[in-house]
């Protein structure tokens, strides 16, 4: 693959179909919300009217500066029955494609973001042995439908929280306590990987429109931590947190560079079913990096308010006492996502931070994180061989934040979900700035980032 190390890099913003679009009533977690499992016991509703929107929402992710806009499909709209795909549906994605194209921002498309159609789930979802087969046919039709126009693709967003959510910590439909079932689900989500990789390749052979001479590039996006010992003396959280650095960090990373994965921890998730066409071969093209905080791992807990599963022996905490922290309760914690950079950037693979961002209401941190995470990237970029190509905040707007409701704010663009007025953020200007200094500069970027600096001088005068 040709080296575009030294390409524009991409400044992009993030978002999820469920989140943003409102009213995808055929999925499992507008049944979830129904059945009153978020907090407070809102549900999503319109969202942020995204659907109906989306023109005004590319417009001031454009007037940022981005030249990039990463979203996701909804499969239960594009097939709300088995079988049945919507003509519509898919009609609505081509013009949200051809508007990124007119206001030159590059489309990263991702396949999957946590929510499935509810005949898939009523099947068994991604436990279910016809999973693969089912997830490679919706990534067929999409490829054909929308796929010579998008240079980058994740087939699935943060797999690992996914099942974490849906069989073990239970935050996540169909929130089932089920080690044997996260077992099957890890192993049937890297077949549907592997074949969506595949279909996408095989289908996508005729690009047109602006990018159609971007490689064409299939990958995830993958959450990582920096698990730490909550007591750095005691030997078991050590251990813990070494586990939890291989089981949730790198396996996914294994899976799909050919390694067997270590889709299992001892004495708590048994070992899956081996997927021989992952096996010695790499299945993406780059690794998408997905960063927010790090997560102190603590034996036997003492604080009972601590949130972690009673079945389990051990839990994970966010942040300490006084520690500097979003408002969703995760430390601020730049040096984090170096870590895990560097860990990623050992498989060899170009790497794009696909998800990074800070739950702030009032707007007061979000500069500083933003500083601070990308002044990272860039004394990354300026070592040798160190791929880092792209940047997409999270999120381009405030959003229906899963079980937390609307409670938390990490947009850059805040919205009135009474209204669905849109009003850009002091730091949108920070990043529009930040953007417009670095986005025709040396491709290392400065790692000084003088505009930060300035930024934070006027606000603390």
């Amino acid at each position: 693959m040709k080296n575009t190390k030294d390409s524009p890099f991409l400044w992009g913003a993030a978002t999820s179909s469920h989140q943003i679009e409102g009213d995808n009533k055929k999925n499992d977690w507008w049944k979830w919300e129904e059945e009153g499992n978020i907090e407070g016991g809102v549900r999503s509703g319109k969202a942020t009217n995204h659907w109906n929107l989306f023109k005004e929402d590319l417009r001031l992710a454009a007037d940022l500066g981005l030249n990039s806009y990463r979203f996701s499909i909804e499969w239960s709209r594009l097939e709300p029955q088995e079988g049945y795909w919507d003509s519509e549906a898919f009609e609505w994605y081509e013009a949200l494609i051809a508007e990124c194209e007119r206001l030159k921002l590059l489309p990263m498309l991702t396949l999957h973001h946590f929510t499935s159609p509810l005949w898939f789930t009523e099947q068994g979802g991604f436990t279910s042995r016809r999973s693969p087969e089912l997830f490679i046919k919706m990534t067929r039709q999409v490829a054909r439908r929308l796929g010579s126009r998008v240079p980058l693709w994740c087939t699935l967003n943060e797999p690992m929280v996914l099942v974490a959510g849906g069989y073990l910590a239970r935050f996540m439909p169909p929130a089932r306590y089920s080690p044997i079932l996260a077992s099957q689900a890890l192993a049937n989500l890297l077949k549907c990987h592997v074949g969506a990789y595949d279909v996408l390749h095989q289908e996508i052979t005729d690009r047109a429109g602006p990018w159609r001479h971007h490689p064409l590039q299939v990958g995830i996006a993958h959450n990582m931590l920096d698990f730490r010992a909550d007591r750095p003396w005691h030997p078991a959280e050590q251990l813990l947190s070494k586990l939890f650095w291989r089981f949730y960090n790198r396996s996914w990373l294994d899976a799909v560079c050919g390694i067997s994965p270590p889709f299992s921890v001892p004495g708590l998730i048994p070992k899956g079913p081996v997927v021989h066409e992952a096996l010695g071969r790499k299945t993406a093209d780059f690794i998408g990096v997905n960063y927010y905080t790090k997560a102190y791992v603590q034996w036997r807990p003492r604080d009972a308010a601590k949130e972690h599963p009673a079945e389990l022996p051990f839990g994970l905490a966010f942040a300490r006492k006084k520690e500097p922290a979003s408002d969703v309760g995760w430390a601020i914690h730049p040096g984090g996502l170096e870590r895990v950079l560097r860990m990623a950037s050992g498989y060899g693979l170009p790497l794009y931070v696909t998800e990074n961002g800070i739950a702030d209401h009032e707007d007061s941190h979000r500069a500083s994180y933003l500083c601070s995470h990308l002044k990272e990237i860039a004394r990354l970029r300026t070592e040798k061989n160190f791929d880092v190509r792209g940047y997409y905040y999270w999120s381009l707007m405030d959003n229906f934040e899963w079980i937390k409701g609307y409670g938390p704010r990490f947009g850059l663009i805040r919205v009135n979900f009474d209204t669905f007025e849109r009003v850009p953020q002091p730091s949108y200007q920070l990043l529009k700035d930040l953007i417009s200094t670095h986005k025709n500069a040396d491709p290392t970027m400065n790692p000084n980032f003088e505009v930060c600096k300035n930024f934070q001088n006027s606000c603390d005068s």
